[in-house]
């Protein structure tokens, strides 16, 4: 064999693996744009369900050890989907539901103690709640005295669903669905049907869940 009838044989090989390359990622970008329309319509139909039933979450929210909210509200629900252009083609972006937690009554917080107030901080900030917060100083040397914090119990509850085309996978990021805390988790485009789904749902109201099963590059993030 010449040396270019070489070259050719190189260059087949080369054009093979990119078909198969490219394959892959157009299959890949069909499972997840499928669960994506999945994942879409559930929430629309969810989200449809929830505003007739007006339900409340079994969840306690503690911004301290004096303060816990049970038994929120759920209000405000919304879902929103985005699209975007991947090789030429409209697919998802992301898909999100929205709610707030919300019961109308107004929070006034006092804290002195450095820990405590680095921790209602965070808490405060995880929540999504609008706050107006004031330092209280020593008039003599500008020490500070004091926090006070006034708020609304008004916070935010949801889930941001993020496909990865190329990898035919889905990251889920949620937000207060056990307390003030953020997790994260990724999930096979192909594990993502109404069987999933449900369970989502049932952490959304805060019931016993068994979404996570299975899930990967979990990661869960306490305020």
């Amino acid at each position: 064999m010449g040396f270019l009838d070489d070259l050719k044989r190189q260059a087949e090989a080369v054009k093979a693996e990119q078909t198969v390359d490219v394959a892959a990622l157009e299959r890949n970008t069909l499972l997840a744009e499928s669960a994506c329309k999945t994942v879409f319509t559930y929430f629309d139909t969810l989200l449809r369900q929830l505003e007739v039933l007006k339900p409340v979450s079994k969840v306690r929210y503690v911004l301290d050890r004096r303060t816990s909210f049970d038994q929120l509200p759920l209000t405000g629900m919304k879902v929103d989907a985005r699209r975007k252009k991947l090789r030429g083609n409209d697919v998802y972006d992301h898909i999100a539901l929205h709610a707030r937690l919300r019961n109308g009554q107004k929070l006034a917080l006092v804290k002195d103690f450095l820990p405590d107030i680095e921790q209602i901080e965070s808490r405060i900030r995880q929540s999504g709640a609008p706050v107006h917060s004031q330092a209280v100083r020593n008039p003599d040397n500008g020490k500070l005295q004091e926090m006070r914090y006034e708020l609304a119990v008004d916070f935010v509850l949801g889930v941001h669903v993020t496909p990865e085309h190329d990898r035919g996978r889905l990251h889920f990021k949620f937000v207060n669905f056990d307390g003030f805390e953020t997790v994260t988790a990724e999930l096979s485009a192909l594990e993502v049907g109404s069987t999933r789904l449900d369970e989502l749902a049932r952490w959304l109201l805060g019931e016993p869940h068994r979404f996570l099963e299975g899930a990967q590059s979990l990661r869960r993030v306490e305020a």
